[in-house]
């Protein structure tokens, strides 16, 4: 027989759709424990039921359509060089960007903006945007487990995350201490022969006491340039990575207390404008200019160096009282960017306003409070919370070309495009769920959002002119989303699942901010501009069948289709929305909207030491007008990803050896914004990509040894991805990964 595990909070009562769920997916008893993890949120948890036993080598785990979970022995298999890479295997969510390290974004059902995804590691929200440059950094070495919510549904999640919420939690001690463990140690050594990346990690964790648990884990990579499926090296793509984990857990009867640090640094000399494939193009008077073509080609880099500094506390009182469920997250974030370039540049070259200049600083710092509780009362689970989230940001260049401007502050100044200022969100939610019967429950919520902003001047007097409209005074935006969420029983084989949110997103301080000097035709800060509105809907269907094709085989699909309506979407002025009658025009405006639908297909099978995983995603989007012209014809989208299907196949050729291949297609997209200057978005072609995993687990006196071996793009094919705006991805990489436990 196989037994259902379902991991959930032990303090929970599970509602009668949660039990029905049981009945679904399983026909053996089950058992309950407590997986509670300080960092992941409980406001909307995500119920996981895992099907496993002898004949189930390979768990099935099923969740909310239009969620996922990416366990710890999921994100060890995958030896994923990136974060983005981490999301990348789900449906519905993609890598945007090219292949250097820095240059990853992550895009879900169509939002790939830094601000449409809320991104959070152990309660504490991340994330960086500038131009040209990626957007989420985390080593997924330190991580045990993430949560996507894909769409706005997640109450919790406000001001933004169009495209979804992700929450991820870091290892703790727990982890990795045996029942009769009170210390141990875990190293391990990775090689990637693509750009002949040589990492290791190393951990290790203790049971101070029986009440307190600490881990240290330390990650560092060094890579060469990456290489294309011809042969050739993508020049200055090397890159150097230190990174730490600090975790103590306390737990002692009602009390649990996660204090966690994590540190980011990525260097390396790589163009300043990282998103980008082959570089720059060199003619014979630069060659000239410079003394050398590769004189000339150093040029154009800079040394960049990117650190992400995280702090979190997360506080949980949960007594044997049902109306206390209390957690208090606070956190502090900070991550910065600073390239320079060469001496040869500084020596040589003129550099643009609106290429930065010769040395470039960016810096966020965000502090966060969330504070909720849950009651469970008769038929209610009752969430209520407050919530602060502030983000600061400071920007500056030095652009030697113009050290003897005197209204360029000398070349040091804040760059037009990328102005400072700082954004808090004040923010009160309530979710309520309420099982009406055995089969139907329903979850309305409300959320209200108070965004305050406010610029800071800039320094150089061309882009601080109030005749021209450089306000940098504070503006607010507030509203409020309510969201509704059913689930229903439909039978013991099937549940339906629907969602609907009203959410919101402020103009981000780019939008309010930027300005142009007094001669240009748009010059003014943007502090009308209203706030972007979605309607998002979600409708998924769950499944799960047993014995289907063979005696103990079973069958999980998930099927979600979703809907996304923007009104007054957020773009800079242009083309006709430009009216050259008015005395001032501000850089940003609102326009009529847009629509984007699609459908996530994700199924798993299993039978006996066989498994098979698929994964396939469409969708299409277009604009109400085109981005230039509100009046003229709709036009698509950009970041619309096409139809994919990846599919997975694998056995257990013995209880420590597994095996398996994965195919992944992707269909040509040829559905692309014209003329669209800010998001040049090339058509791609279709290609097919073929991927293999062998890992060896050995027990005995071997035990706690861990081989992997993963093959990407194994046949070595050229390819041009979707989402890359034209740029090549890298060639076949083969993954070597040995870890041991002692």
């Amino acid at each position: 027989m196989s037994q259902q595990v379902i991991p959930f909070n032990h303090k929970h009562k599970l509602s009668t759709v949660s039990l029905a769920l049981a009945c679904i997916f399983a026909s053996a008893p089950y058992q309950a424990f407590a997986t509670d993890v300080l960092g992941v949120p409980k406001v909307t948890g995500i119920e996981v039921i895992e099907v496993n036993g002898v004949q189930h080598r390979r768990p099935v785990a099923i969740v909310t359509a239009g969620e996922a979970l990416i366990t710890m022995s999921q994100l060890e298999e995958m030896q994923a060089t990136s974060f983005a890479e981490v999301i990348d295997d789900m449906a519905g969510a993609h890598i945007d960007g090219g292949s250097r390290s820095g240059g990853e974004r992550i895009n879900i059902w169509g939002f790939g903006e830094t601000e449409d995804l809320n991104v959070y590691v152990d309660n504490a929200p991340v994330g960086f945007e500038q131009y040209r440059y990626g957007s989420f950094f985390i080593d997924p070495d330190l991580l045990k487990q993430v949560e996507v919510i894909k769409g706005a549904h997640d109450v919790r999640s406000g001001n933004g995350g169009f495209g979804g919420a992700i929450y991820a939690a870091t290892k703790s001690a727990d982890d990795f201490l045996k029942h009769d463990q009170s210390f141990g140690a875990r190293v391990k050594a990775t090689y990637a022969s693509n750009n002949q990346t040589k990492g290791y990690t190393a951990t290790s964790y203790a049971k101070i006491s029986p009440e307190l648990s600490a881990l240290v884990h330390i990650t560092g990579k060094d890579a060469g340039n990456a290489e294309l499926a011809t042969g050739e090296a993508y020049a200055y793509s090397g890159f150097e990575q230190q990174n730490y984990l600090g975790k103590l857990d306390f737990e002692q009867s009602d009390h649990q207390l996660a204090l966690s640090f994590t540190h980011y640094l990525d260097e390396g000399r790589k163009p300043w404008a990282n998103r980008r494939g082959a570089m720059p193009a060199i003619s014979d008077y630069n060659i000239k200019k410079y003394g050398s073509y590769e004189q000339a080609l150093y040029a154009t880099t800079s040394d960049n160096t990117y650190k992400e500094n995280t702090w979190s506390a997360n506080y949980r009182y949960s007594p044997s009282n049902p109306l206390i469920d209390t957690q208090v997250a606070v956190s502090h974030s900070s991550n910065d960017r600073h390239w320079v370039r060469p001496d040869i540049a500084w020596e040589k070259m003129f550099v643009s306003v609106g290429s930065f200049g010769h040395e470039s600083w960016l810096e966020y710092k965000r502090d966060f409070v969330d504070i909720n509780n849950l009651s469970r009362f008769g038929n209610h689970e009752l969430t209520t919370g407050l919530q602060y989230r502030s983000l600061d940001r400071n920007s500056l260049v030095f652009n030697k070309s113009y050290e003897k401007k005197a209204e360029k502050n000398f070349g040091l100044y804040t760059p037009y495009y990328q102005p400072s200022g700082r954004q808090d969100t004040y923010a009160a939610y309530i979710q309520d769920r309420i099982s009406l019967t055995d089969e139907l429950t329903i979850k309305p919520s409300l959320r209200y959002d108070y965004i305050y902003s406010v610029g800071r001047e800039n320094l150089a007097s061309d882009y601080n002119d109030l005749a021209a409209g450089h306000d940098y005074s504070a503006t607010h935006h507030s509203g409020w989303s309510p969201r509704f969420g059913l689930e229903y029983r439909l039978s013991t084989n099937h549940q339906l699942s629907f969602d609907y949110a009203y959410s919101l997103m402020a103009p981000v301080v780019d939008e309010i901010y930027a300005v142009q000097y007094a001669k240009a035709s748009i010059t003014a800060t943007s502090p009308e501009v209203e706030l972007e509105r979605l309607h998002a809907y979600k409708l998924g269907l769950t499944s799960s069948f047993s014995d289907l094709f063979a005696a103990q085989d079973r069958l999980a699909t998930q099927v979600t289709l979703f809907a996304n309506h923007g009104e007054n979407d957020i773009a800079q002025r242009r083309g006709e929305n430009s009216d050259k009658s008015l005395p001032l025009q501000s850089n940003y405006t609102n326009l009529d909207g847009y629509k984007m639908h699609g459908v996530d297909i994700e199924a798993q099978y299993r039978v006996a030491r066989f498994f098979s995983d698929l994964a396939a995603s469409w969708q299409e989007g277009t604009h109400n007008g085109s981005l230039r012209d509100s009046q003229g014809d709709d036009e698509y989208l950009a970041n619309i990803a096409p139809l994919d299907i990846k599919l997975r196949l694998g056995y257990y050729l013995t209880d420590e050896l597994s095996l398996a291949w994965q195919g992944a297609w992707y269909d040509a997209q040829d559905k692309v914004p014209s003329e669209d200057l800010f998001n040049s978005e090339l058509p791609s072609d279709n290609y097919f990509l073929q991927h293999a995993t062998l890992a060896y687990e050995p027990q005995g006196s071997l035990s706690g040894l861990t081989l992997r071996l993963m093959l990407k793009n194994i046949t070595n094919v050229q390819v041009t991805p979707f989402l890359s705006d034209g740029i090549p991805a890298a060639g076949r990489d083969v993954r070597l990964s040995a870890a041991y436990s002692f």
